[in-house]
């Protein structure tokens, strides 16, 4: 493995914490919060079952998928840098309507410029570009099993927040759901 192209995507992921926990004290007020269990059950569920799927194909979790090679390194490395700066990009246009839980703030607004004016959870798309890039890092079959689980895990968080911004922004929430894409732009 290069260590250094492993090196860089720790630093990216310890950035990424820092500037989440800094800016997790700048929030609005919440009103109201919405499905604390769901997307935490889905991923353990998710993990439990590609795990025991691993086990009766005979695939140790530590099956190493291929050879990890400079190229793929930076490649990798490249991946984990788009999504940080995405999702970063994606938390400060958000400011202070963000919550790590499923929640409708204060005075709450519908944010459809910067990166919401190319998916509905940008934040979500910056993160699954940063795990993909580990898992492609790292190379082996439990960073993939980890990586589907965080896309199952906000798939459901993903459907819990349409909901709550359908039902306080019932007209503008559509009209944006018709020509902004939910988490790959331009795809999905």
């Amino acid at each position: 493995m290069n260590d250094w192209t492993w090196l860089f995507i720790e630093y990216c992921w310890v950035a990424w914490v820092l500037f989440w926990v800094f800016m997790a004290f700048r929030r609005k007020r919440t009103i109201e919060r919405s499905g604390f269990l769901g997307y935490r059950v889905v991923a353990i569920v998710f993990v439990v079952a590609l795990v025991a799927a691993g086990r009766l194909l005979d695939l140790s979790a530590q099956s190493q998928l291929w050879q990890r090679t400079l190229a793929l390194g930076v490649l990798s490395d490249c991946i984990v840098l788009a999504g940080t700066a995405f999702s970063v990009w994606a938390r400060v246009t958000l400011g202070r309507n963000w919550s790590a839980e499923v929640t409708f703030k204060a005075d709450h607004e519908l944010i459809e410029s910067g990166p919401y004016a190319l998916a509905r959870h940008p934040i979500y798309t910056g993160m699954i570009a940063m795990a993909l890039g580990t898992a492609i890092n790292y190379g082996r079959a439990i960073g993939f099993a980890l990586f589907l689980s965080l896309c199952a895990s906000f798939w459901w968080k993903a459907r819990q927040e349409e909901r709550i911004m359908s039902s306080h922004f019932p007209d503008t929430y559509a009209e944006y759901k018709t020509h902004v894409r939910a988490i790959i732009p331009f795809v999905l």
